[in-house]
């Protein structure tokens, strides 16, 4: 009898084991198509503005088939004036960022001067969403044609693509950081052709904004409300008269904005750029709750909504440097509200202040429009593409 039971037991062991192996393909195939769909890049829907498309490797032909190049979308009007560039996705788990830089593309018409737009400078941090957060993968967007998906991503460049990290990043100006801040795209400006490859790309930027004689670069971002550095915009020294004469325009608007100079670090975007070119640099903020490190379960309706009750305790305890409440949120609408407005106002001070640099952008939609009609009224997708 022990001979037959210990057959029976050896074979619920070959079973259990077999089950346990077939189970461990199932979640192993899932999960790397999961991962292999956060490299499909997204459908993005250029407007009747957008005149021509490039790459970032046109300007650095080492990015070539690198998971860094990415897109750059050129809206020229064919008339003399200012040349501005707008960036999203330095930083992919700030969504505002590259969601306005997409309605810029899909919606805005220049009659005079020049917009450029990249909707993800950081292309390989899209790859991928930072470990043990639990962001969502997605901004889902409900609209009249159905969900349409756009990647968020982390704020780092994946490390499938840039590894190992060094103990200690040091990068061209010399600054010192922890080693994976050398993925971090707003560390690593001007780059350096034979470096990691944010630095590369970094270096991309910087030909592209010499070789396409840039005058103002507007860097998109998000902070935590715990942040000091929030609900701002921060100039590069040759850009702070500009930004004063915005904020001031800002603020009768009723948007609550600050202020600050760009420190004398290396490898800020609005520090280096502004350094190795002509042109002037700005790095805006809007206040992301899904960031901060107080905030619930980071759902969809959190990362649209920003309506976080955690919140509201900082808020008590004034531990917080934006006004906010649970029951109104931060929503995603009005974070890209903010931002647009923010280039629109950047853009008409340049050309108040240097009649020469005039440039006029049309059909972007006013904060309190997207705040009324949503995010999502802007970027439906277009059929006939």
């Amino acid at each position: 009898m022990n001979i037959i039971f210990d057959k029976i037991k050896s074979a619920d062991r070959r079973v259990t084991g077999m089950i346990f192996l077939v189970l461990s393909v199932i979640a192993m195939i899932y999960t790397g198509n999961q991962i292999l769909k956060m490299h499909e890049p997204d459908i993005l829907y250029p407007g009747e503005g957008v005149t021509e498309k490039k790459s970032l490797s046109d300007y650095e032909q080492g990015l070539q088939n690198s998971p860094a190049d990415t897109d750059i979308y050129f809206l020229e009007s064919g008339e003399p004036g200012a040349k501005v560039l707008v960036l999203g996705g330095t930083h992919n788990d700030e969504p505002s960022g590259q969601l306005s830089a997409i309605t810029l593309l899909e919606n805005a018409v220049v009659t005079c001067g020049s917009l450029y737009v990249i909707p993800r400078i950081n292309n390989s941090g899209a790859t991928y969403t930072q470990e043990m957060t639990g962001q969502p993968k997605y901004v889902e967007l409900e609209t009249a044609k159905g969900i349409r998906k756009i990647r968020t991503g982390s704020r780092y460049a994946n490390t499938a693509h840039q590894f190992p990290d060094p103990d200690v990043f040091e990068n061209t100006g010399h600054a010192k950081y922890p080693g994976p801040e050398s993925r971090n795209m707003n560390r690593v400006y001007p780059g350096r052709t034979d470096g990691y490859l944010a630095e590369r790309a970094a270096h991309a930027l910087v030909e592209f904004v010499k070789k396409e004689e840039i005058d103002l670069v507007i860097d998109l971002h998000e902070a935590v409300p715990e942040h000091y550095v929030v609900n701002c915009m921060i100039g590069h020294d040759t850009a702070m008269e500009v930004v004063a004469f915005t904020l001031m325009s800002l603020q009768m608007q009723g948007i609550d904005i600050k202020m600050y100079p760009s420190p004398d670090v290396p490898g800020f975007s609005h520090r280096s750029i502004g350094d190795s070119t002509g042109a002037m640099v700005v790095l805006a903020e809007t206040t992301n709750i899904l960031q901060g490190a107080f905030r619930g379960k980071p759902t969809q309706e959190l990362l649209q909504t920003g309506k976080d009750p955690f919140y509201d305790i900082l808020v008590r305890k004034e531990k917080v440097f934006v006004d906010y409440s649970s029951e109104i949120g931060v929503s995603l609408s009005e974070r890209v509200g903010r931002h647009l407005t923010t280039v629109m106002e950047l853009t008409r001070t340049l050309s108040f202040y240097d009649p020469e640099k005039m440039i006029m952008i049309e059909n972007v939609p006013e904060i309190q429009e997207l705040m009324d009609n949503g995010i999502e009224t802007y970027l439906e997708p277009k059929s006939d593409v």
